[in-house]
């Protein structure tokens, strides 16, 4: 009777331990699919800022930040970023056709997260929503009223937060510190931005990052078929075999007419998230 006491006790303590080293892998399994399902799905890219010595100049063109873009995938879209001691500088360069259309159209908003998150608390929304109000998106061959699109759009930026539900509409020039300006040229569109790091009461709006060496930036577009809602008829004379479409600036092709009924080959929005080391001194990382 002892043995099969001792014996059944002795199985039970393996059972105990095989149930405990069988939660334990469990539990470590399912980590590993948690963690595979962040990483391999976040959309975030990860990148360093250039650093600057000279204030850049928010002109459109695109120069002072060419050599430091990054091809964000999806929406065909060019992004470059740099930063001096107090100013971010972020540009976006696209010769997508339909691209450009939800830009100008739905507005194009970027979002600066100064603790590295993916939050909307601080944005600059550039161009701002409504330009078309209606009208068709200038046909490829109408460069008048596209350069006349772009002209109005230079006007007024939102500067949304960092208070709840704050939006601010402002004429350009009141932007304390915060710059934009669009440029069109070879069938490109280029989007300039410039935000203050530091807040002051001379520069409100701003990322104020005195403490941050890596922020969060968002880039975000209202969807093509929201696009396409304020279009007479549902579509424009761009949208057809006319449009086509480069990859992100610099070449490719679309196909005809299927973006233009909103078939399969719309244009997925612009909602991107980049993890941005910030430069310091010397181009080295970290802001000091």
């Amino acid at each position: 009777m002892l043995i099969q006491t001792l014996s059944r006790n002795s199985y039970a303590r393996r059972s105990r331990s095989h149930e405990v080293t069988s939660s334990i892998l469990l539990i470590s399994f399912l980590s590993l699919v948690a963690a595979f399902t962040f990483f391999g799905c976040s959309s975030s890219l990860e990148l360093s800022s250039g650093w600057t010595t000279q204030t850049l100049k928010i002109d459109g063109s695109g120069s002072g930040l060419n050599e430091a873009t990054t091809n964000i995938p999806g929406p065909e879209v060019l992004v470059g970023i740099k930063n001096d001691k107090d100013n971010l500088y972020i540009c976006m360069i696209t010769s997508n056709r339909m691209t450009q259309m939800q830009m100008l159209a739905l507005g194009s908003t970027v979002w600066i997260n100064a603790e590295g998150r993916k939050d909307k608390t601080f944005g600059v929304r550039f161009p701002v929503a409504g330009l078309l109000q209606g009208h068709r998106f200038p046909a490829r061959e109408n460069q008048d009223d596209l350069n006349r699109l772009v002209d109005v759009a230079q006007r007024q930026i939102e500067i949304i937060g960092p208070e709840t539900d704050a939006i601010r509409r402002l004429q350009i020039q009141e932007g304390k510190g915060v710059e934009a300006r669009l440029g069109y040229a070879n069938e490109t569109l280029t989007c300039e931005l410039k935000v203050p790091l530091h807040k002051s009461d001379a520069h409100p709006y701003a990322v104020n990052s005195d403490q941050a060496n890596t922020i969060s930036i968002g880039l975000e577009t209202g969807p093509f078929s929201a696009a396409m809602m304020g279009q007479p008829g549902g579509s424009s004379p761009s949208m057809n075999a006319r449009s086509g479409g480069r990859t992100g600036g610099r070449g490719g092709g679309g196909s005809p007419g299927g973006a233009g009924g909103l078939g399969g080959d719309a244009p997925e929005p612009l909602k991107h998230w980049l993890v941005v080391h910030l430069a310091g001194g010397e181009g080295g990382s970290g802001n000091k």
